[in-house]
């Protein structure tokens, strides 16, 4: 073997040390920057919550799955002289596996000629029907994690709050504020309709390790239905610099390319209307509708929805397997200088 490998050396080019030094840094002949082969992408150390395993699911919904053959290739009303290829794979956001592909792939396949800018690492939720078997760990609906001794959060009239969700920062420390006050965020809402009052929803931080923690039995009844399901954790990269090569290669929706609109915890995402940062507030998570695809896989262990898988519920927008704000909005929440947490919620 090393005789082998001494004569394929001897016959390299003069520029190959040169190459050797590109790839030790991380960067690339056709990537001289680097920047997109961050190494948060896909950390290899081990993670308290459950990761998607993004090969077997690339190997399940292929590039391939995404494009087209046939068709028109442009809208009736597009521009004469507009790139939009309508063959191409659009944007989609992201719930199910299938979307995390849709994206991802075709991220993946521009990162290794195009520079996409600056890479922001964020950790991307995509739902399971199983339940947790950790009960800190991010979550929507059934039993928040927090001590059995403090009070319920109730409105006005001393009517309990619903809980919605719980993110849980264990790993995700290195990529959103040190100011966060806690390791697990709680989010109530007062009512099926909170979203479009930040004043109904309330924001409460608890730990990992707890005295006495709450059972199902303590928790109030919710007073509309939310979806239980618990959080994998997928590391990627976003690229809020990469709009043009997006658009410029044809993509319909292109904007959900650069970043997307996901359940995250990070730094970055896509603001469906305008950015909620305001002046030194930090983004630190989203939620995100949940509006499962009625193909295959719409959650990690579900292969399909059942028949009366969008059955009315007493509310408009959500049920078992549905968590729908306004037009497929989503919640940003982001935190000050001196630790403050506050949200908002857009959508289109």
């Amino acid at each position: 073997m090393a005789t082998e490998l001494g004569r394929s050396v001897d016959k390299m080019n003069p520029h190959f040390p040169v190459l050797l030094l590109l790839i030790a840094v991380g960067c690339s002949p056709t990537n001289p920057s680097g920047r997109n082969h961050a190494t948060s992408i896909e950390k290899e150390k081990e993670t308290v919550h459950p990761k998607v395993d993004f090969d077997h699911w690339a190997s399940v919904f292929p590039i391939e799955t995404f494009q087209k053959t046939s068709g028109p290739r442009q809208f009736s009303t597009t521009e004469k002289g507009s790139p939009l290829d309508l063959w191409k794979p659009k944007g989609a956001i992201i719930t199910s596996p299938e979307h995390l592909c849709h994206i991802e792939l075709v991220r993946k396949n521009y990162a290794r000629t195009k520079d996409l800018g600056d890479a922001v690492p964020v950790d991307i939720f995509i739902w399971s029907v199983t339940p947790t078997d950790k009960p800190f760990l991010t979550k929507l609906g059934g039993v928040p994690h927090r001590e059995s001794s403090k009070a319920w959060p109730n409105d006005e009239s001393n009517n309990p709050y619903t809980f919605v969700a719980q993110y849980c920062f264990a790993d995700s420390k290195d990529i959103v504020s040190n100011k966060i006050p806690g390791d697990v965020m709680l989010v109530f809402f007062k009512d099926a309709d909170s979203v479009y009052d930040p004043e109904a929803i309330h924001v409460e931080w608890s730990s990992i390790e707890l005295e006495s923690p709450m059972t199902a039995d303590e928790c109030p009844k919710p007073s509309f239905v939310v979806p239980q399901l618990s959080g994998h954790i997928y590391r990627t990269n976003e690229y809020p610099e990469s709009w043009d090569v997006f658009e410029q290669e044809g993509h319909y929706q292109c904007y959900l390319f650069p970043t997307t609109q996901a359940s995250k915890i990070g730094r970055e995402t896509f603001f469906t209307q305008h950015d909620a940062r305001g002046a030194g507030e930090e983004l630190i998570c989203t939620l995100n509708s949940v509006h499962p695809s009625k193909s295959k896989w719409p959650f990690i262990d579900l292969e399909e929805l059942p028949d009366d898988w969008d059955k009315p519920d007493d509310h408009y927008g959500w049920g078992k397997y549905r968590m729908m704000f306004a037009d497929v909005g989503c919640l940003y929440f982001v935190i000050d200088e001196d630790g403050n947490v506050s949200w908002s919620m857009d959508s289109y």
